[in-house]
């Protein structure tokens, strides 16, 4: 926000110069960017163009005899623009222009040149903001000799304010006088504006068919003349940072700058209606706005309208059908308040951002709806003879109750660190324009409509405490210290990290945004999905459901590239209903070098159980196994698991299925994805320790004919619970299929190891316990022994 200092003083009577003002706000309100002249030259006089000639020696330069008061100085141009009997502006030598580029005297294509005639932009102002084709032509009346900044109305300074998101009451002149003023304990200045009707009454009426526009205001004003705004005007509106159009796009540009209100003037012939009416745009309308773009809209979109179709975007831009042109005489001129948040999905879905829309998007002051009307209809009549009909065309469905905050003395000191008595806070809150009123300590504060950022007590302390002046608030140090710490679940996930890596995995990270078509890879039921709404590319546009879907793209990216051997690890997040942290990894290639003396051992299925069998060990998770679980999406199968415990699944391994594999150009890839807040609450507090035992193991090996779908996991259980406390150890060591078994039966070798830490075990209770086993197995299972 720039704020031209001759704009600020018609509020407010600022003495100081703009660099104490800067230096005050960044200690009492909002950081300023930069402080400066609006025009930063000496030397610089009117002077007039008595006589232009060629240049003898260049066919692009004009030599003139310029009156600069008193006397004729000789000055070579190229400016296209220059001719005899204009008044123009001449820097002197000894004139330093902006860019430190200074005048002096000096001999052009050999002749002398005494100073140099100039643009307003040579003179620092935005070439986007003035003619930069040549000079500038004064059309004032002056004299030669007159100061030109003093004609042209452009001794200003400028300040520039970086504001946060919560300030908007300072996206305004009349915001920041009122900041100037409980600053510097000044009054603001009363000012007033006049309107003058006809007897006509004005021949609208307004109708609101959404709650998303709370009020709409209209004047009406017939014989409007098209012609270029004053120029005290125009300075203004450059200080601010805005270009001159006309008078009547100046007038509500300037308003917008005063009072922080949105305007749009529109050329009533060619409404062709007398009913105004808002509503919410229908799926697929289009609409061609002021840029000549045309918009396709959605529900979302708040339109103005004839009643019979869109001719402005609500908040944002008006219609280039109802455009004021050169021709236009009368205009309609609306001041409304619409609902922000619908005005900033427009205004971010259109990649539309108007100086109307980030007011808008950030929140008007209700009441300023109708000041800004009459100050710019007043305007109106002064500037562009326009004649006001009778009355204002209105909708208001605006609540205008102000909250009230109640806060004691004895909060806002403990809150601040500061001893200040009622009657300093009292007048703090009076310089800041609120109305307060005090029982017993206590203040009740009213909150102007203008500060709908003050919400909660603290706003009004911070407030108190922005005025006082945060330097003089006392230096204390903290009574305590905290030391840092990480809770449970963020150790674990550290844990979990520490073992990926000691497995031999590489961590990556990946985007969290993929292809809306890829979201789904990795679930087992296509869900709801989250999407953005403005992405950067198609590629990035959907917050993805699992971590795996990215590093997909680290194998293809990398095998591409003959890095064929990946194991990688990622603790990432899922986007479901609600954030997933999950730890994902994908394994592919070879696990050792090729030798000459051995076979290369590639990935398969029990080298990542094998894997996670090691990380459940030592994460005392050893009770998790895994139950093959059938189709789920692009895993292959029969090579794919569930892993689980009696409480639920809190994960899955598999193997890529061959048709996705052929599609990312990968092959024998192998995935795993665990829920961390799953495997978290499994994990075993109780760390169990026990004695080396010191009398020997005793070894027996079975094996066991069963059905093909009987599962190693289902075998061993029956074994453990079997064998009770004597067998301490089980496991698979040969699984056999073929004659003479049926083509539906497989023969199971398991190897148990008994123990007692008591005694040594006698071998006739050993073979009582295998034959007790046998026949649990038989009962449980129907495996016969072979």
């Amino acid at each position: 926000m720039k704020v031209s200092m001759n704009h600020l003083k018609e509020w407010v009577d600022v003495t100081i110069s703009v660099q104490e003002l800067s230096a005050l706000f960044n200690t009492h309100s909002a950081e300023v960017e930069e402080a400066y002249r609006l025009v930063d030259a000496s030397h610089l006089v009117v002077g007039y163009v008595q006589e232009k000639t060629s240049h003898p020696d260049a066919d692009k330069l004009s030599v003139c005899q310029v009156d600069i008061g008193g006397e004729i100085s000789q000055i070579v141009c190229g400016a296209p623009n220059v001719d005899q009997g204009q008044y123009v502006i001449v820097s002197k030598p000894g004139a330093v222009l902006p860019g430190d580029f200074k005048i002096k005297k000096s001999t052009i294509r050999g002749v002398e040149s005494n100073g140099m005639i100039c643009s307003l932009a040579e003179l620092g102002i935005d070439k986007k903001f003035v003619n930069a084709d040549g000079i500038h032509v004064i059309k004032e009346h002056c004299k030669p000799g007159d100061n030109p900044i003093d004609i042209l109305e452009l001794d200003d300074e400028v300040m520039a304010l970086d504001l946060t998101p919560n300030r908007m009451d300072l996206l305004s002149v009349m915001g920041v006088a009122y900041d100037t003023a409980a600053i510097l304990n000044l009054p603001l200045k009363d000012r007033t504006f006049t309107v003058q009707e006809m007897d006509e009454p004005i021949p609208v009426s307004i109708r609101l068919d959404t709650p998303n526009c709370m009020s709409y205001y209209a004047r009406m004003l017939k014989d409007v003349e098209i012609k270029p705004s004053p120029r005290w005007m125009q300075s203004r509106l450059i200080a601010a940072g805005m270009r001159p159009i006309n008078n009547v796009v100046d007038i509500t540009n300037y308003v917008l700058l005063e009072t922080g209100q949105p305007l749009h003037a529109f050329d009533y012939d060619l409404l062709n209606s007398d009913t105004i009416s808002v509503r919410m745009a229908n799926s697929g309308e289009t609409l061609k706005t002021l840029d000549e773009q045309v918009r396709t809209l959605t529900t979302d979109d708040i339109v103005i309208t004839n009643d019979k179709k869109s001719v402005a975007l609500g908040g944002v831009m008006g219609g280039a059908e109802t455009e004021i042109g050169a021709a236009t005489k009368r205009i309609l001129l609306e001041s409304a308040v619409f609902n922000p948040v619908h005005i900033r999905k427009t205004s971010n879905r259109l990649d539309l951002r108007s100086e109307a829309s980030l007011r808008f998007e950030r929140k008007v002051d209700p009441k300023r709806t109708i000041l800004a009307l009459e100050m710019a209809t007043s305007l109106f009549q002064q500037y562009a003879s326009g004649q006001v009909y009778k009355g204002i065309a209105k909708v208001d469905n605006v609540d205008y109750t102000e909250p009230i905050i109640e806060m004691t003395l004895d909060t806002i000191n403990g809150n601040l660190g500061t001893n200040l008595s009622s009657e300093e806070v009292s007048e703090i809150l009076h310089r800041l324009q609120f109305k307060t009123t005090t029982t017993n300590n206590t203040f009740h504060v009213t909150i102007p409509s203008r500060r709908q950022d003050m919400e909660t007590y603290q706003d009004i302390i911070e407030e108190i405490g922005r005025i006082y002046g945060y330097d003089k608030l006392p230096l204390t140090l903290p009574q305590t210290v905290s030391k840092g710490s990480l809770t449970d679940l963020q150790k674990f996930k550290r844990q979990l990290k520490k073992q990926c890596t000691a497995l031999g995995l590489n961590e990556v990270i990946t985007y969290s945004l993929v292809p809306e078509e890829r979201v789904n890879e990795f679930s087992k039921e296509p869900t709801k999905h989250t999407s953005v709404l403005s992405p950067m590319s198609q590629d990035k546009s959907t917050l993805t459901m699992s971590p795996l879907v990215g590093m997909i793209d680290v194998l293809e990216y990398n095998i591409a590239r003959k890095n064929t051997d990946l194991f990688l690890f990622e603790l990432g997040k899922q986007y479901n209903h609600e954030e997933t942290e999950v730890l994902c990894g994908t394994l592919t290639g070879t696990l050792s070098s090729t030798r000459w003396n051995q076979e290369v051992e590639t990935v398969n299925f029990y080298t990542v159980k094998g894997l996670l069998n090691a990380m459940f060990e030592s994460m005392y998770l050893g009770h998790l196994e895994f139950v093959p679980m059938g189709d789920y999406a692009n895993l292959h199968p029969g090579q794919s698991a569930y892993i689980r415990d009696y409480h639920g699944v809190v994960g899955f391994i598999g193997k890529l299925h061959p048709e996705y594999e052929k599609q990312h150009n990968l092959s024998n890839t192998y995935v795993f994805q665990l829920d961390v807040q799953e495997l978290f609450t499994r994990q075993r507090k109780v760390k169990r320790l026990q004695d080396i035992n010191k009398f020997p193991d005793v070894e027996r090996d079975i094996a066991v004919v069963v059905d093909e779908n009987v599962l190693a996991s289902e075998l061993l259980q029956v074994v453990n619970k079997a064998g009770k406390r004597m067998l301490i150890q089980s496991e698979i060591f040969d699984v056999y299929r073929g004659k003479p078994l049926e083509d539906y039966q497989k023969s199971v070798a398991i190897r148990l190891v008994f123990s007692d830490p008591k005694r040594t075990l006698e071998t006739k209770e050993v073979d009582t316990r295998v034959h007790e086993i046998l026949g649990v197995l038989k009962a449980k299972l129907k495996a016969e022994l072979r």
